[in-house]
């Protein structure tokens, strides 16, 4: 998919990954042999530079990694500081749900990171839609859950959820943000977690020979099944990217954690 995205780009300039991890999912060597420059950014810490500092050569002169970037720009308006006190106060469910639904206007217009806007040829997103915000924001509330009532806790969760949206929608608009005109944006996530009671999905994706029966098949699997980021995600990126040269792709990704997943990605000239 990106070796598609970077025959179609008329020049080799700049690139950016986000959520590439310790280098696993995306050919770094093969990117840092193409561009110019190749900047990753990552949510956590990582050894990519360490890596890069050992493989020398034009690795070392053309890769460079920042850690610790928030996609989200949550930082921005202060986001965590601001929900801790409502937890710990016990506030009541709906205004913990006024403060998620408030801050997802609050966020909107904060960019991540804004220094880099219209600085990239080819920007890749690795599996982010599905890490963003959501799982690790019920992580965080299961631990005052407790005080809550079961209409309560899912009206808050529907407020998270409402948050989730936004945000992946925002990310969206950064990816779109850091592509600089004539460019071209990557982008793949993980949709279907094909445990016991869904490897039948991948049996029958692979037993279709029609392309076109294979596409409806896919999209009819991944509304009924598929994970709701993940759709949420390709959905919003597929409408802001230009119909003329979109590529859509699918795939079977099999994780280090012994998970496998259908995975699928859209690649295009942003819109605009």
């Amino acid at each position: 998919m990106v070796e598609q995205a970077v025959r179609r780009l008329g020049g080799l300039e700049k690139a950016i990954v986000l959520g590439a991890g310790n280098h696993g999912d995306v050919d770094l060597p093969a990117l840092a042999a193409q561009f110019q420059q190749v900047t990753v950014l990552d949510s956590e810490d990582n050894a990519i530079e360490e890596w890069a500092e050992s493989a020398g050569g034009y690795v070392r002169g053309r890769l460079k990694s920042m850690n610790r970037v928030d996609y989200t720009a949550l930082d921005q308006i202060h986001y965590y500081e601001t929900l801790e006190e409502p937890l710990l106060s016990r506030a009541s469910a709906s205004e913990l749900s006024a403060f998620l639904k408030e801050s997802a206007f609050r966020v909107r217009g904060h960019e991540a990171p804004p220094h880099l806007r219209r600085a990239f040829s080819l920007v890749i997103s690795s599996g982010v839609h599905t890490q963003l915000f959501y799982v690790d924001a019920l992580e965080r509330f299961s631990g005052y859950a407790g005080g809550y009532s079961e209409p309560e806790i899912r009206q808050i969760v529907e407020a998270f959820g409402y948050l989730r949206s936004r945000l992946i929608a925002d990310y969206n608009q950064s990816l779109i943000g850091l592509t600089k005109p004539g460019g071209r944006v990557a982008a793949w996530t993980d949709v279907i977690l094909l445990d016991e009671s869904k490897r039948w999905i991948a049996d029958e994706l692979y037993s279709i020979s029609s392309d076109k029966e294979r596409t409806a098949f896919l999209f009819r699997s991944f509304g009924e099944h598929g994970i709701e980021s993940a759709v949420l995600g390709l959905k919003d990126l597929f409408d802001r990217l230009k119909p003329e040269q979109l590529q859509f792709q699918s795939w079977i990704w099999h994780t280090e954690s012994g998970k496998s997943y259908l995975t699928a990605g859209l690649s295009g000239i942003p819109k605009g």
